[in-house]
């Protein structure tokens, strides 16, 4: 057996190597995904897959169960940095960007720009880790009828009918103001207008 290699029950040396576990390990720790781990690494996703499944059982090999759970912490703590970045951008709060001033009495003043808070995030992360008091309620559509399932009467018709009859005496009054400006005529003005 090469030195470094763990030993395998039948078959061939496996090679989950102290030093490729290791390094699985970190970058998992980076926040890759097993895909990206594994390839990144230069093994296959269904041997990493294989080596966590063997690494699972209580029974399991020492240097796979070691495996297993070390990486199993690896991406527990890849998921807590993330959320602690998205609790940080939600509570806003932090210094974003620093610049100095220079004032016109020859002076300066240090100006610091700091991030609000972020409150559809936080509705986000509330939803998620409580959905029984924070989830979305989903849409329903409504549908509304009149007797009998029928056109629903609108009462104020009488409104709409006057709003479009003045709009028509408008554009008509202005229609003929247009025709006597284009023939010459002076155009009468009703008291409370002016004349342009």
């Amino acid at each position: 057996m090469v030195d470094g290699e763990q030993p395998n029950k039948g078959g061939r040396p496996t090679k989950l190597t102290p030093e490729l576990a290791e390094s699985l390990c970190e970058i998992r720790k980076q926040g890759q995904s097993i895909t990206g781990a594994a390839a990144l690494c230069g093994i296959g996703e269904s041997t990493l897959r294989r080596w966590l499944a063997e690494g699972k059982p209580d029974d399991a090999p020492e240097h796979l169960r070691d495996f297993h759970d070390k990486f199993i912490a690896a991406g527990q703590t890849a998921v807590g940095q993330v959320i602690d970045a998205a609790f940080k951008a939600v509570l806003g709060g932090y210094v974003i960007k620093t610049s100095r001033r220079e004032m016109p009495d020859g002076s300066s003043v240090e100006e610091e720009q700091v991030q609000p808070p972020d409150w559809r995030g936080a509705l986000e992360i509330a939803s998620r880790l409580d959905r029984d008091n924070w989830a979305g309620v989903k849409p329903m559509e409504l549908t509304i009828t009149g007797p009998g399932g029928g056109p629903v009467e609108i009462q104020q018709a009488s409104v709409v009918n006057n709003i479009v009859a003045r709009v028509k005496a408008a554009k008509e009054k202005k229609a003929a103001a247009a025709a006597a400006a284009a023939s010459g005529e002076p155009v009468p003005v009703a008291v409370g207008e002016h004349s342009e």
